[in-house]
């Protein structure tokens, strides 16, 4: 049975066997500290297993603590002993900034007066970005017990452990979604449920300023047919001189490259640098650190603008798809090749990111997307729903990994 400042929950039974062996071993050898009432305040499972084994153990008495002051020192000494898991250690920080009176928010931000988050990780020998990585992926993880434990134990990367989380809510996002066909919102943005060549059929002859748009990257006949079909459609929609944009993956880019030649004209090659850990593609034994983004355009091209065809991502921002692009990537250009009240197109919407860039940008927009989940999302975005921005708001595109 839980004692009275066990505060937090009992070891795994590999960690347990193994304090276990160490007692039989060596002994107890950090003293037990319990109050003046006899309550043990740090050591319960050394008190169980000396118990267990027969043998006796140093006892240091801490007194003249209040309750809160008891809960916090056990706190402190398991977050500075205990070997936690990431997000048990996020657990227990939570509760001990919470006893000490500092409210932390989503993410680790603070939202108490009394002590900063960085002197309080600095105490606890942590670095505040540490501190604040470990909060953020048990917020991610929460819904998600089975995930967390696993991250724990060492069983599973937190990097995937979160992708899972976000795979599991796009899915149910997907289940429950239901938009209808068609929805109008101000300033001239329509937002279609379906598949492009259908739902878009009605936009009329070279009236789009800019197809900026980023379909699926599978490799497969399916797939590299709606490249065709995008190829067409720009150009039978754009204006002449207008550009089509186009985010790919790099196993695919030859043939994506090759089925757009097929309808408009080749302008530029770009890429959009991305940070941190990469994607390793054994098969080439290369490490992905870009997404590759093609520029085409109906007839020959017209610039109004220079552009810089590569830049950095800030990192990732998965809060509305799981392949979801960088809001300020899109909108770099979305700007540089369209002007204000000018139409924009995106016959794939993902998470929105074109439409909401198009929106804020003052240009008009029309797009679609046969996930419904997606069409969902991108309203919810364009209206400024809240729910939008957190796990509710995450829903699967594509049922395979992106190749390259």
């Amino acid at each position: 049975m839980a004692g009275r400042f066990q505060v937090l929950p009992p070891l795994a039974p590999e960690a347990r066997q193994a304090l276990a062996e160490d007692i039989r071993r060596h002994g107890v050898l950090v003293a037990v500290e319990v109050d003046e009432e006899g309550n043990v305040l740090d050591g319960h499972h050394r008190v169980e297993l000396a118990a267990e084994l027969g043998i006796e153990y140093p006892v240091v008495v801490r007194s003249g603590m209040s309750e809160t002051e008891r809960v916090e020192h056990a706190l402190r000494l398991n977050l500075l002993r205990r070997h936690l898991g990431p997000v048990e250690w996020a657990h227990a920080f939570r509760r001990l900034a919470e006893a000490r009176g500092i409210r932390l928010g989503s993410q680790g931000r603070q939202g108490g007066k009394t002590d900063s988050v960085a002197v309080f990780a600095a105490e606890l020998g942590v670095t505040p970005r540490t501190a604040r990585r470990r909060l953020r992926l048990a917020d991610r993880l929460a819904g998600h017990p089975d995930l967390a434990a696993r991250v724990d134990r060492g069983d599973l990367d937190a990097t995937r452990a979160e992708t899972l989380a976000r795979e599991r809510a796009f899915e149910q996002r997907r289940a429950d979604a239901s938009p209808p066909p068609m929805t109008s919102l101000a300033d001239g943005i329509d937002i279609h449920h379906g598949p492009f060549q259908e739902v878009l059929a009605h936009i009329e002859d070279e009236s789009v300023d800019l197809v900026l748009t980023d379909p699926p990257w599978q490799w497969d006949v399916e797939t590299l047919d709606l490249w065709d079909d995008l190829g067409a459609f720009a150009k039978r929609v754009l204006r002449p001189g207008r550009a089509l944009i186009a985010y790919s993956g790099s196993g695919c880019l030859a043939a994506a490259i090759n089925r757009l030649s097929r309808h408009l004209d080749y302008v530029w090659a770009g890429a959009l640098i991305l940070p941190g850990r990469h994607n390793e593609v054994h098969a080439v034994m290369a490490r992905d650190a870009s997404t590759p983004i093609v520029f085409f355009s109906k007839d020959r091209y017209e610039p109004r603008h220079w552009f810089i065809n590569a830049l950095s991502s800030p990192g990732a921002e998965k809060d509305a798809h799981p392949w979801q692009k960088p809001l300020g990537n899109v909108a770099y250009y979305l700007e540089r090749f369209s002007e204000p009240g000018e139409l924009v197109c995106d016959p794939f919407l993902g998470g929105g990111t074109t439409a909401v860039a198009a929106q804020r940008a003052g240009r008009r927009f029309v797009g679609c997307d046969l996930d419904p989940g997606a069409v969902e999302v991108t309203i919810e975005r364009l209206q400024g729903i809240e729910g939008s921005r957190d796990m509710k708001g995450h829903l699967e595109q594509r049922e395979e990994e992106p190749c390259g």
